[in-house]
């Protein structure tokens, strides 16, 4: 995945789910523990991103890059099913 904003083009990784732990708590089994709640796999390893989730009373909830403030910052392709 691109972590880069698509309007602005600034870095919105936070890194690695567990690397980010390990680093917090220092104790491997902890940090893996605490990854995994976060769908983090040795296979699908996940990371933070610096978006922002933003929820409306009245609206669907919307993503914003914390730079420049501009809606859904993470490109993402459409597949197209064709007969």
């Amino acid at each position: 995945m691109d972590y880069n904003c698509q309007h602005c083009g600034e870095n919105l990784d936070e890194g690695d789910i567990f690397e980010c732990f390990l680093l917090k708590y220092g104790d491997p089994v902890k940090a893996i523990e605490c990854a995994r709640g976060y769908g983090w796999s040795e296979t699908n390893k996940k990371h933070f991103k610096r978006s922002m989730i933003i929820q409306c009373e009245n609206a669907p909830q919307y993503t914003i890059c914390p730079d420049c403030k501009q809606k859904d910052p993470f490109y993402y392709k459409t597949f197209l099913k064709t007969s």
